[in-house]
């Protein structure tokens, strides 16, 4: 502490209203900012998420197949109602997906056989929700979903 300080009788310690306002504002403008990108990257997860569903179901349709020794069909309903995929053959079941309101899925062709011997016939799972989109390959040779690389990353 100085003399000066001491001599009015101020103490120095601690800091001044300007100061502290001066701080919360920072930290409101750098909220401001970070916001709409913490967002976008949330959204990202959860599309992700979504996606490794729809992988999950189909590697469990061609372990199914394998497990039980019987071709087992793949089919998906179409719209924004398809919330799963039918199984039939080696197991009689409906995979729930739980995908986000608005989300799609798009099997092309309409259906997919899995045999017990692993391979499958060549289809694409399209998902989309909002802006984004997902393209699944499912590789005949080994009936495995693949993700499709996109060009632009």
């Amino acid at each position: 502490m100085t003399l000066r300080a001491r001599a009015r009788g101020l103490d120095p310690r601690g800091f001044s209203l300007i100061e502290l306002l001066m701080v919360l504002l920072l930290v409101g403008i750098m909220a401001g900012v970070a916001g709409p990108s913490v967002g976008r990257f949330l959204d990202g997860l959860e599309f992700k998420k979504e996606s490794a569903k729809v992988m999950a179901a189909v590697r469990y349709a061609r372990l199914m197949a394998i497990s039980r020794g019987k071709l087992l069909v793949m089919t998906a309903p179409e719209g924004e109602a398809a919330q799963g995929l039918t199984l039939s053959g080696a197991v009689n079941e409906t995979r729930a997906l739980d995908l986000a309101e608005g989300a799609t899925l798009v099997l092309d062709p309409l259906e997919v056989v899995f045999s017990p011997e692993g391979y499958a016939t060549p289809a694409t799972l399209t998902l989309t929700s909002g802006e984004r989109t997902e393209t699944i390959l499912i590789d005949p040779m080994t009936g495995l979903p693949l993700l499709e690389k996109d060009d632009e990353q």
